[in-house]
């Protein structure tokens, strides 16, 4: 190499034309722009020229020919010839196939450009180019032809979306975008494409502010997914549909045999009810109800015989079965304002299972012996043979006790004096009243919402929760009394001395006791549970809804059977803070998505008013209000919470007027603003 003499060297970017200033034994020194000079490994000199030049012109003057020479080279035909002997050609070579006459030095040049950045059919090693085969070249033609017609194909569904729509025929690639979207959307950062997805939002919209909301919007407004999707159940990876293997054991299940089983008592006999929702289908708890003497301080005198009878789920789901693994994974039934996510298969939950009326059904019963004064006189846990006689609604046994001609107008209202009595004895022990009314959210398939509010004071409500919570109670000293480990949720009772003392009962003491209170903890020793107002309490009256119901349920019905425990302490352990977690999860997103529906539900009745010149006003009874935060406040109509920022001067217990400015159904927030003061 001559002082002067352009030469080809590898700089950062590729290949590069320099003048040659000097060299040494190892780098070489060269003019790569009118004012800059650069020291390279001798190995990047990758071709000399034998032009000299005095100044950056003629470099620039030879870089314009080359990349010419360069863009328009086709070099299918000299591949052609070459392929087939795969022997290693060098620049030289190729430069006269190609040309046959002596090249010139920008065809040199151009030939080394157009082989470095991007003919794919021959591969480069040191200074020699190898020919691929056929194969490899028809491979990488099809990949780089799949790669252009991708980014064709991006472009084209970044500018339907940008528009709202969609492509009217969405190619695999194009679904696979749409998918990235999706996981971000989902996952937020969490997606393991997040960034992916995010550089490709960016090409539809800004994406600075909230990428996942962003997401969810674009796919939205084209109609990729329903406005209403929760996507949390796939957040969570929710099961919905029920596993090949589930579904087949579940339609192969006989039970028949069981009904011959000589542990299992026949109380077929007892008019037994079921009461639940107008549209509940997994009956698993029924009422019955005889009235009989018995020998209370040496006198006989009137009584009731009380049974409580418990779908015995554990009867048809056997242990380590694929309905049972399938249950343990799923938890628990997920109940959304606009569908059932059941943890058995219908098949087991609304049908095998399910105390239907006039179905003869598998149970397990506490049949209770009990003074009209609600004192427990004799008791017992028994597997039976039921069969309902009717499945009643809470709002007809309201009607029914309320009408002495009603069918079964004696009984219910025997049943609902019992509770009554029950629950003022665990009242009588310092337990607070923690009835509360609830919200009711449902949605029809065509999405029309109904909002009704469920009075927990209700006469058939109260009753069957009392006498729920006297099962479990009994079902708890059951274990108890015969050491079998079980899965005991206990609470610790507060000083509530002061609240009682100076809050009139009501909602704000309501609020306030439920403050006070302590976490309910579980553990296999059994322990009072205030909030109850009982000496031991477990959760076993939901089998075919939850499983560690349907677990203490197996552990009992072993237990009847054989003398023995089923599962150890450990393995109840394992089952019951498992479930907790779980369950706990499953109902933070009952209570998220019945207040998306809600919310949406005030959104659309906020517009409504708005469109005919009106506001969207609603009292709120003040339950907190601290400086420098926003109030705490229950609406009057619903039994919702909201906040809003509140003036100093307004205190619990005062309801006031707010107005629903708007809704965020992303974030599901009610932003309330406070209208006026009404009363204390």
């Amino acid at each position: 190499m001559q002082s002067g003499e352009l030469i080809v060297v590898r700089l950062n970017s590729g290949p590069g034309i320099g003048r040659f200033v000097e060299a040494d034994s190892t780098r070489v020194k060269i003019a790569i722009g009118r004012n800059k000079e650069a020291r390279l490994p001798l190995a990047r000199v990758m071709l000399t020229t034998g032009m000299k030049a005095a100044g950056h012109e003629a470099v620039e003057n030879l870089t314009r020919e080359a990349e010419t020479v360069a863009s328009e080279l086709d070099l299918t035909d000299l591949w052609d010839i070459v392929c087939d002997d795969r022997d290693a050609l060098s620049l030289e070579d190729m430069a006269e196939l190609y040309w046959s006459d002596e090249p010139t030095s920008a065809q040199r040049v151009g030939l080394l450009f157009h082989l470095d950045r991007n003919d794919l059919r021959f591969t480069t090693k040191g200074s020699e180019y190898t020919p691929r085969t056929r194969e490899e070249v028809a491979e990488l033609e099809a990949r780089r032809e799949r790669t252009a017609r991708h980014a064709e194909e991006a472009v084209a569904l970044a500018e339907c979306l940008s528009s709202g729509k969609l492509p009217e025929e969405i190619t695999s690639h194009q679904a696979h975008l749409l998918d990235q979207i999706r996981g971000l959307a989902v996952f937020g950062d969490d997606y393991t494409r997040a960034a992916s997805a995010k550089k490709y939002l960016e090409s539809i919209t800004d994406v600075s502010r909230d990428p996942q909301r962003t997401a969810f919007l674009t796919l939205a407004n084209a109609g990729h997914i329903s406005r209403d999707e929760f996507l949390a159940l796939e957040q969570a990876a929710i099961p919905i549909e029920f596993s090949d293997d589930v579904l087949a054991e579940a339609s192969s299940l006989d039970v028949s045999s069981q009904f011959d089983d000589s542990h299992r008592r026949d109380l077929t006999s007892l008019d037994v009810i079921t009461v639940d929702d107008e549209d509940t289908t997994d009956r698993d708890d029924g009422l019955s109800i005889e009235y009989v003497e018995a020998e209370i301080d040496g006198v006989m005198t009137d009584a009731y015989r009380v049974g409580i009878h418990i779908a015995d789920a554990s009867s048809i789901v056997q242990p380590e079965s694929a309905l049972d693994k399938d249950a343990d994974r799923r938890m628990a039934t997920m109940y959304l304002p606009e569908r059932k996510i059941w943890m058995l298969p219908p098949q087991v939950a609304a049908d095998l299972g399910s105390l239907s009326p006039g179905e003869r059904r598998l149970a397990v019963s506490l049949l209770a012996t009990i003074s009209k004064d609600a004192e427990v006189v004799s008791w017992e846990v028994t597997p039976s043979i039921i069969q309902s006689r009717a499945a009643l609604s809470y709002d007809t046994v309201d009607a029914r006790i309320a009408d002495q001609n009603a069918p079964m107008h004696r009984e219910l209202s025997s049943l609902r004096v019992l509770a009554k009595k029950i629950k003022a004895k665990r009242e009588s022990t310092g337990t607070p009243n923690l009835d509360r009314d609830e919200l009711s959210v449902k949605v029809s398939e065509s999405g029309e919402i109904t909002v009704n509010v469920l009075q927990r004071s209700n006469p058939a409500r109260t009753m069957i929760a009392e006498f729920m919570i006297f099962y479990n109670a009994m079902l708890a000293e059951f274990c108890k009394k015969n050491e079998l480990p079980a899965p005991y949720r206990s609470q610790k009772a507060p000083d509530l001395s002061d609240i009682v003392a100076q809050t009139p009962e009501g909602l704000l003491r309501w609020y306030l006791t439920v403050r006070k209170m302590g976490p309910a903890t579980i553990s296999t020793e059994p322990g009072a549970h205030a909030g109850l107002g009982v000496p031991a309490y477990i959760q076993a009256s939901s089998p075919l809804r939850r499983y560690p119901d349907l677990v203490i349920q197996r552990q009992v019905s072993h237990f009847l059977k054989t003398g023995e425990k089923f599962y150890s302490d450990e393995e109840i352990s394992s089952v019951a803070q498992r479930a907790d977690m779980q369950i706990r999860e499953i109902s933070r997103m009952e209570f998220d998505r019945e207040k998306y529906w809600f919310l949406k539900h005030l959104d659309a009745e906020r517009r409504e008013l708005e469109r005919a010149g009106e506001e969207s006003i609603h009292e709120a009874y003040v339950l907190d209000n601290q400086p420098n935060r926003a109030g705490v406040m229950d609406l009057v109509q619903y039994p919702f919470r909201v906040r809003a920022a509140l003036g100093s001067e307004v205190k619990p217990g005062e309801v006031v007027k707010l107005r629903l400015h708007s809704v965020d159904l992303w974030r599901r927030v009610g932003q309330f603003v406070v209208a006026a003061p009404v009363s204390s």
